[in-house]
């Protein structure tokens, strides 16, 4: 596994369409509700129109409260569109802000992607920050505990 922090860059607005839960990371970690969802969108993705692309991403939206794993948060599994259209059934859509980011890249087994965010945490980068997102552009390599991971955190 390795971790790699890529500088600031800035992002254009990111357009997405798929599923929302809100859990707690304990919650999902013991009952794999992320992993659930994105097996969701793999088998449903077909169905949504306008994608620009292969990847995936994991939205989190964090409550106000100081963040724990028993907090509960959102979480949404989805896939980037060029323009909103008519939304499958149980899809939401979600737009990424404009703006600067830091990107982290976590490389190895998804197990270990806490790693990554205790050195997100431990290095203070953008600790204040209401969301982040994760990118899977290799969704297979991933499952194979191979692929990278790109974490985003806004500024």
């Amino acid at each position: 596994m390795t971790i790699e922090l890529v500088q600031q860059l800035e992002r254009s607005e990111t357009k997405l369409v798929g599923y929302t839960v809100t859990v707690s990371l304990n919650q999902d970690l013991a009952e794999g509700i992320i992993v659930q969802l994105r097996e969701q969108l793999k088998a449903q993705r077909h169905h949504i129109a306008e994608q620009c692309d292969d990847g995936v991403y994991l939205v989190q939206v964090y409550s106000d409260e100081e963040f724990t794993p028993d907090i509960p948060f959102e979480s949404i599994v989805a896939v980037a569109v060029s323009e909103f259209g008519s939304l499958p059934d149980g899809m939401v859509s979600h737009t990424l802000p404009a703006g600067a980011y830091v990107k982290v890249i976590h490389t190895g087994d998804e197990i270990d992607i806490g790693d990554a965010y205790d050195f997100i945490n431990n290095e203070e980068i953008a600790s204040l920050r209401p969301f982040d997102f994760e990118y899977w552009a290799d969704l297979r390599a991933i499952e194979q505990g191979e692929g990278s991971i790109e974490i985003y955190l806004p500024l």
